[in-house]
């Protein structure tokens, strides 16, 4: 019964990481669990703190066809592969991004030392989906 239990019973965590270091652990675990990737309050000083990684990540995200949809605040002046972008008011522009993927939500902070909060939890993961699609739907092309 024990067994059944621990079967049906999602693990849950919260972990935290900073640096680029550890915000390059955050964006392989997204290649990993190979599903769409949104992206809420992308910032084109992503490109500016991790420089050379996201051309090595956007061409494996293309190998394994992972896409994403992004909304950002400002214009990321970069092609993206597999990627639907949508802009809100550059008043609305932050330094927090929010990536939700499969049952994870990373919550990002960029600035000069990055630091990400990764939620695994299906219930909040699914929430904060709901919040994206309303954004999307109001966000221009």
């Amino acid at each position: 019964m024990k067994a059944l239990y621990e079967k049906t019973t999602e693990k849950q965590e919260t972990n935290f990481y900073t640096g680029r270091e550890g915000l390059k652990t955050v964006f392989q675990d997204q290649l990993e669990q190979n599903k769409e990737v949104l992206i809420l309050g992308a910032s084109y000083s992503a490109f500016e703190i991790l420089p050379f990684y996201f051309k090595w990540y956007d061409t494996d995200r293309k190998k394994k066809k992972i896409r994403a949809r992004i909304i950002a605040s400002e214009p990321l002046k970069k092609k993206i592969p597999l990627a639907e972008i949508r802009y809100l008011p550059q008043k609305y522009a932050n330094p927090l991004a929010i990536n939700i993927y499969k049952d994870k939500v990373a919550i990002i902070l960029w600035k000069k030392e990055p630091l990400a909060v990764v939620i695994k939890n299906s219930e909040i993961a699914e929430s904060y989906k709901k919040y994206f699609e309303l954004v999307w739907r109001v966000a221009k092309k």
